[in-house]
């Protein structure tokens, strides 16, 4: 008995779990389709400059990364003489 109330208390609470991200996944939509067009175009120009920023910094991530590995190699060659 105590078995079959532990089930309905499950799927009570995944029943109310799906209908509150129901109602969250609505209430989500409502808020994105209501945007002004200024803050869409915000966020483009923040994605974009976001892009570039980050090709910038990809020369300098290379670099360093090829410098760790020469250290590596350095101290290998290093330690075995």
């Amino acid at each position: 008995m105590q078995t079959t109330q532990a089930a309905l208390k499950g799927t009570l609470r995944r029943r109310i779990a799906q209908a509150v991200a129901a109602g969250a996944s609505v209430v989500a939509v409502q808020a994105h389709a209501a945007l002004p067009t200024a803050a869409t175009e915000a966020f483009t120009t923040l994605k974009t400059d976001a892009l570039s920023l980050i090709d910038l910094v990809w020369p300098v991530v290379g670099s360093i990364t090829v410098g760790f590995v020469l250290i590596g190699l350095f101290k290998r060659g290093a330690s075995k003489v």
